[in-house]
């Protein structure tokens, strides 16, 4: 194996590691935030504006990654947002009113807005061919979902022995272990190219990424909704940050679950988006027809399972499908949906609650989706595809 390669391979494996934990830290927030806003004097109603506005920022930011991206490189806006990440976090330990946590999760979701793109850009360019390139994708995932699993837990065990405030401190501490571990091992010149012509988000706008587009919105509606549920139950109901944790654990293990049916993979991108939206939409008729409106683990591994199908698909069907020198914008975009999808899901959510179940518009959203990528013809406009050679 030559140097060059070598080096290559280091980065690929430390850039797997750096997701693991950016997800980790991220994760690690959900069983807390709710509960600690709550304590600063939030009401649901602003809990759900708070959620909404960071991913409303979180959007705007993606769509000036995008172009920052493709023209610079990847590096600087992964090591500078992990660096502020880092005292974003650990400010949160003196947050004491509602105001204060409110400008700081604006200020993480902007700076979330330039590392997600960045990292996935950065990844989309160790492949050479479409093999490796799935590989790719599906160890991402691996990772993503091994945090999800694990990230939720953890928080709500970290929180119940130091608190909200305390927890915070932790996962700053985890977001500068990322800060150190990518100063040392992403390069700054792998995909910086000359072009004759600079992409556009214009390019990016077709039938054939339709399907990704309308399935990005869906999902994260659907998790949105989820994620901004089951925390309140340590709210209003007696269990624990820890149970509440384990729950939101169940997702990332379905996921996990899916994952390990590697032969899914075989099958065609957009079956698989179908199969993991009927999915998601199976686990929304459990928790609204059998358990009350509270989820238990089945629907939970369910969503999870769906999660796992799709995410892989959606990678892989945009990789295919656009140009390697849009791919900064192309992520971009991608994650302005799903901040899209998450801007609406707590903010309805949090108006409607007390009136109508949150998880029925949440069903009501996938299954619109299921019926207009149905109709989309999936072989309409001839996609681009990653060379099969080795």
């Amino acid at each position: 194996m030559s140097e060059q390669n070598l080096s290559r391979t280091k980065q690929k494996l430390a850039l797997f590691m750096l997701l693991f934990l950016i997800f980790t830290s991220m994760h690690m927030q959900f069983p807390i935030l709710t509960p600690f806003a709550v304590s600063l004097g939030a009401s649901s109603f602003i809990v759900g504006l708070m959620l909404g506005a960071t991913s409303f920022i979180n959007l705007g930011g993606n769509l000036l990654a995008g172009i920052v991206i493709d023209r610079g490189g990847p590096r600087r806006f992964i090591i500078a947002p992990l660096a502020l990440l880092t005292v974003s976090l650990a400010l949160h330990f003196f947050a004491s009113e509602v105001s204060h946590l409110f400008v700081l999760r604006l200020f993480n979701g902007f700076l979330l807005a330039f590392l997600t793109p960045a990292c996935m850009t950065l990844l989309s360019s160790f492949a050479d061919n479409r093999r490796e390139q799935s590989k790719n994708m599906a160890v991402n995932t691996l990772m993503v979902t091994i945090a999800m699993a694990v990230a939720p837990f953890a928080g709500g065990k970290v929180g119940e022995w130091l608190g909200a405030s305390g927890t915070f401190i932790v996962i700053a501490l985890l977001m500068f272990a990322a800060f150190m571990l990518a100063q040392k091992t992403i390069q700054s010149n792998l995909i910086i190219h000359s072009y004759r012509e600079s992409p556009s988000y214009k390019t990016l706008l077709s039938i054939k990424l339709l399907p990704v587009y309308i399935t990005a919105f869906g999902i994260m509606y659907a998790q949105g909704t989820i994620m901004f549920e089951i925390p309140f139950l340590s709210v209003e109901t007696e269990m624990t940050k820890g149970e509440v944790g384990k729950m939101v654990s169940m997702i990332g293990a379905g996921t996990l679950i899916s994952l390990m049916f590697f032969f899914i993979h075989w099958i065609s991108p957009f079956i698989r988006i179908m199969l993991g939206l009927l999915l998601m939409c199976g686990s929304y008729s459990w928790i609204l027809f059998f358990s009350g409106d509270i989820p238990t683990i089945g629907p939970l591994l369910m969503f999870g399972a769906g999660t796992g199908i799709i995410f892989p698909a959606m990678m892989t069907m945009l990789t295919e499908r656009i140009a390697e020198e849009a791919r900064g914008r192309g992520f971009a975009l991608l994650s302005a949906i799903f901040s899209l999808g998450t801007i609406s899901s707590p903010f309805i959510a949090g108006a409607i609650r007390d009136v109508i179940s949150p998880y029925f518009i949440s069903w009501i959203v996938l299954m619109v989706v299921i019926m207009v990528i149905g109709t989309i013809n999936p072989s309409k406009g001839k996609p681009r595809q990653l060379p099969t050679s080795i």
